[in-house]
């Protein structure tokens, strides 16, 4: 959604799915994943021979063929040129990754980029879960934005947001 929007204000934006063991930039915006990132950091491609352009000013990468080493690709410094390459061109780039429970991966990209947004279901994430993955952020430097509720109406947002 972020990525649609700041298309519709006219700012080139990117979306990468950088969720390689379990992409799902593909199914949002109802893509073939078949290439995507996986090609491009494995050199069997370039970063505009996988962009899709669902919408005018956004383009979209999808993560491509499950790779058997995904960790290893993204600490590559192929995914630092790629990510070069790409502010050159586009006024934003999203990376969606990983939960920041479940891989390494997570916290390699957020040092590379300006910032994190944490997406989150109040319903299903514990405060101290949300609270341990802000403290691993910022322990290695990684600027917290801010917080993206999911999964509840708009009028139980404002009482979710209170969480300390």
């Amino acid at each position: 959604n972020l990525g649609v929007v700041l298309a519709q204000a006219h700012r080139s934006s990117l979306v990468l799915d950088g969720n390689l063991r379990e992409p799902t930039i593909h199914k949002v915006f109802e893509l073939r994943n078949i290439y995507g990132l996986a090609d491009v950091l494995s050199g069997e491609s370039t970063l505009s021979g996988v962009c899709h352009e669902p919408l005018r000013q956004l383009k979209v990468v999808t993560a491509g063929a499950g790779p058997p080493n995904p960790a290893e690709l993204l600490f590559s410094e192929r995914f630092s040129e790629c990510l070069q390459q790409a502010r050159r061109e586009f006024d934003f780039i999203i990376v969606n990754t990983p939960s920041t429970d479940l891989a390494s991966e997570t916290t390699v990209l957020g040092v590379q980029g300006d910032g994190v947004l944490l997406i989150l279901d109040p319903h299903k994430t514990r405060k101290e879960t949300l609270q341990r993955s802000v403290r691993s952020l910022e322990a290695v430097g990684i600027n917290v934005l801010g917080t993206v509720l999911t999964g509840t109406p708009a009028y139980q947002t404002a009482k979710a947001a209170r969480w300390d």
